[in-house]
């Protein structure tokens, strides 16, 4: 069969050209305006936004990546200031303190090592107070000036400390009721943080 010479022309598989009146989508020019596909979509620009888009990815690839603060990820990087003003007031308060925490190497209850009155002596006295009238006069400590010393029947005291050892979780249960609470506290603490017999390290001791 031939061909209708009167037929349909085939369909040019160049883009149509740009309707009269087709304006820039970024700037809105009517000016030298021709269509470009980014990601599927096809959208209308001129050759004054084709260019100045060229310009500035040349630029950006010529600038290279964005710098990042040593030693910090990017998200602290931002707030960098914030963050070392915050480190060096906590370096300071550490430093103010006249004890040092610590860790007992047989339960791993935090302790609080204070000196001793005549400033020699280490004291490892329990982190937490307690109230003193809920524990024997013999076991009651304070901390005065910095240092600790014991503070047997004073009738007045509301706050007392008292020392790690005898609420340790590796020592035998003490029998007044509110140090059986700290001993068992730190008891069950040790039982937690202990490598089970399946675990890395179990029977392996500091």
């Amino acid at each position: 069969m031939s061909e209708d010479p009167g037929g349909a022309a085939p369909r040019s598989e160049e883009p149509d050209e740009e309707p009269p009146g087709a304006v820039c989508a970024f700037c809105g020019s009517s000016e030298d305006v021709g269509e470009q596909e980014r990601l599927g979509v096809r959208v209308r620009v001129c050759a004054g936004c084709t260019a100045r888009f060229g310009r500035e990815r040349r630029a950006q690839r010529a600038a290279g990546p964005p710098e990042r603060p040593v030693g910090l990820p990017p998200t602290l990087g931002q707030q960098s200031s914030e963050v070392l003003r915050h480190v060096a007031r906590m370096a300071e308060r550490a430093a103010a303190r006249p004890y040092a925490e610590e860790e007992c190497p047989r339960c791993r209850a935090p302790v609080h090592v204070y000196r001793a009155v005549d400033g020699e002596g280490r004291v490892v006295l329990a982190k937490d107070a307690v109230l003193a009238e809920s524990v024997p006069a013999a076991t009651r400590w304070r901390v005065r000036g910095g240092r600790a010393e014991p503070s047997p029947g004073e009738p007045e005291q509301v706050g007392a400390r008292v020392l790690h050892e005898v609420v340790c979780g590796a020592a035998p249960e003490p029998g007044n009721p509110r140090l059986q609470r700290a001993w068992r506290a730190n008891r069950d603490a040790a039982g937690a943080a202990a490598p089970g017999p399946g675990d890395p390290g179990a029977g392996v001791h500091p």
